[in-house]
């Protein structure tokens, strides 16, 4: 039985490898469609690898929470109160503005 179950879990894991590596384009289309621009009060642990944020729009000063996203978790450590993220829709770059430095982080998909 518990070598039945090793087996579902490692072809599970191997299905869902594949999938990620065949949606690529479409997760990067996706990515395309996002935009974001807030200064950030909190970040919001999701408990899973998803990463999420409140804070404000840094011109009108609303109240704003970022979509969940994945792609920008792998950054949360560099991200501190006080920050700016910015994504602008139509580009594959995520932006972290610091006081003195822009950190500028390209997406890349590894379709192959």
């Amino acid at each position: 039985m518990k070598q039945l179950i090793k087996i579902v879990v490692i072809y599970l894991f191997g299905c869902f490898l594949l999938h990620s590596c065949f949606n690529c384009s479409r997760y990067t289309n996706m990515l395309l469609q996002q935009e974001c621009n807030i200064i950030v009060d909190i970040v919001v642990p999701t408990g899973a690898s998803l990463f999420k944020v409140k804070g404000h729009d840094p011109i009108t000063h609303d109240l704003k929470i970022s979509e969940p996203n994945r792609w920008w978790s792998l950054y949360a450590n560099e991200i501190e109160v006080g920050d700016t993220i910015v994504k602008k829709r139509g580009e594959l770059t995520f932006n972290i503005h610091k006081k003195d430095t822009v950190i500028v982080h390209k997406w890349k998909c590894d379709e192959n």
